[in-house]
């Protein structure tokens, strides 16, 4: 790369070492902590009552917008040191409850606190970025935490299994919980934070969703994730009724390596060719990479793997136009809560995206619910479209 390439000169922002830091700990922490929490309580009990406390802990994700409400309304210090204590009061207290091989139901109510009292890193990080780097950076920021969520979802399961087989049970709730505070002190005390337009204490429970096109925005990105969960299934699927049960991994990692490049690649490119990759475009990407594989994947398997390639080129790029449009169409003193609505309408895909993979497998095959990944990606596309995407927002906007 040149040396004024936009790396280059974000690498070069003032706080940006520890900016990285704070992001990159915070995206080791989602990748470890569930499959530590699997490990963990099937070392004390059985895996199939590990399994039942992850679901019970993956509830808690749909109190996202109320952490992301009480951000905008109370700031970033007194939402994130309470919640951080908190989370780590209750973390020790089901490591304590499982070695001396405690009640379940305490167990099951320790694993739900701990995700609703999870300080919201992931929110903050994302504004961080918007702060620290502006005009033509922001592009490549984002990008570049894009990148490091695909990194941490790669690195971090392999990171927790090792914990938990040589170090300890309990050793990757340890290292979930000493990254969440690692990224929270970084944070806090970066000075790279955006000053707050504290919220108004009205009740207004639709907060930022009273906004047309972020409605529409984030309709979009539940359909992105309902198709994105149907891909992650219907590849092993494939696999499965190919008896060919290596490609499934094969398929999967090649999606990420794309993902991984993809993100890359729009964070290097010139800013007019970076703004051509808004969410609708990549979106439409996605879903003519979906249909090819969906037809590939009753022809050729080497056709297969270049589908599944170009649909990871996209996927990077996808997340970054998501994050980067709700954060342009937020109101100033909403921007927390609208960027936690995107975890929760993505977690309500993802779900659904799960049910159907399995319905549309079973009964009609992979290639089939590979088709219909690629119709929820070209119905987001059209949702995500509007001819003033990335402009702030006004109160004409609003229903």
């Amino acid at each position: 790369m040149r040396l004024s390439s936009p790396y280059q000169r974000l690498f070069t922002l003032p706080g940006f070492g520890g900016s990285l830091i704070a992001a990159t700990s915070g995206k080791l922490q989602p990748g470890i902590f569930p499959l530590s929490l699997l490990l963990a309580v099937a070392h004390y009990r059985s895996m199939h009552t590990a399994a039942i406390v992850v679901a019970l802990y993956s509830l808690g994700g749909a109190t996202s917008p109320l952490r992301g409400r009480l951000l905008d309304r109370y700031g970033y210090a007194r939402v994130m040191w309470p919640t951080l204590f908190l989370h780590l009061a209750v973390l020790s207290a089901l490591v304590v409850n499982e070695r001396a091989g405690g009640p379940l139901a305490v167990t099951g109510v320790c694993a739900v606190v701990a995700t609703v009292t999870l300080p919201p890193v992931a929110i903050v990080t994302r504004l961080m970025w918007r702060s620290l780097a502006t005009g033509d950076l922001r592009t490549t920021a984002l990008s570049l935490d894009a990148v490091l969520t695909d990194v941490g979802f790669i690195a971090g399961p392999s990171l927790a299994v090792f914990l938990v087989q040589w170090v300890a049970p309990w050793a990757g709730l340890a290292a979930s919980a000493l990254l969440m505070t690692i990224a929270t002190i970084l944070l806090l005390f970066s000075g790279r934070l955006p000053e707050q337009q504290l919220a108004p204490a009205v009740r207004d429970w639709l907060g930022p969703l009273r906004l047309r096109q972020l409605r529409k925005v984030l309709a979009s990105a539940l359909l992105f994730f309902l198709a994105l969960q149907t891909i992650d299934l219907a590849f092993p699927a494939w696999a499965e009724e190919h008896d060919m049960p290596l490609m499934s991994g094969v398929l999967l990692s090649t999606m990420a390596i794309g993902s991984v490049t993809g993100g890359l690649v729009l964070g290097a490119l010139p800013p007019k060719w970076s703004k051509r990759c808004g969410l609708s475009v990549t979106l439409t990407a996605l879903a003519v990479g979906t249909g090819s594989a969906a037809a590939a994947s009753e022809t050729h398997l080497g056709v297969l793997v270049a589908a599944a390639a170009m649909l990871g080129l996209a996927l990077g790029p996808t997340f970054v136009a998501l994050y980067g449009t709700v954060g342009d169409l937020a109101p100033a003193d909403r921007a927390a809560e609208a960027q936690a609505w995107i975890i929760s309408f993505m977690s309500i895909g993802g779900a659904a995206g799960s049910a159907i993979s399995g319905i549309v497998s079973q009964k009609f095959g992979a290639g089939m619910a590979l088709f219909v990944a690629s119709v929820c990606f070209a119905a987001a596309a059209v949702l995500a479209h509007t001819p003033q995407e990335g402009r702030e927002p006004i109160l004409g906007d609003a229903l």
